[in-house]
């Protein structure tokens, strides 16, 4: 894939998470797409447009956060040919009442005019400290 093209779905991608909005995130994901949280956060990995497309908007956050303090500023997107990176802070109110603020780093391969992948990291041992309990429910 083209950088521009690439660049495009970045975006797109970024503009629907920050609006929770699942219709376009389906658009613009693969049949076949995976979502791969970071490993140690016990989430995923969630496999195929539908799975990520409810987990991404809104299923998994909606579980950790009060979706209507969640914010994402977005620090810098760098493109090059099929891979887009964002780097972003994520802050919100948990569930529980907490403050959480985090960075993330989001990896997302395209393909065929959709994201067929996206990698996320964060420091995990951060939000385990804060999101703790609700990551692991007994």
């Amino acid at each position: 894939m083209d950088t521009d093209t690439t660049r495009r779905l970045v975006q797109a991608f970024v503009e629907a998470r920050a609006r929770n909005d699942a219709d376009a995130l389906n658009a613009i994901l693969a049949d076949d797409a995976v979502w791969q949280p970071p490993l140690s956060s016990g989430l995923g990995p969630f496999n195929g447009r539908e799975k990520v497309t409810k987990a991404l908007s809104g299923g998994v956050q909606s579980r950790l956060f009060d979706l209507d303090t969640m914010r994402r500023d977005v620090h810098k997107i760098v493109v090059d040919g099929d891979t887009g990176i964002i780097l972003q802070r994520l802050s919100a109110t948990t569930v529980e009442g907490k403050e959480y603020v985090n960075e993330y780093c989001w990896a997302i391969t395209c393909a065929d005019g959709k994201i067929s992948r996206l990698d996320e990291y964060a420091d995990t041992l951060h939000a385990s400290r804060i999101l703790g309990p609700l990551l692991n429910p007994r």
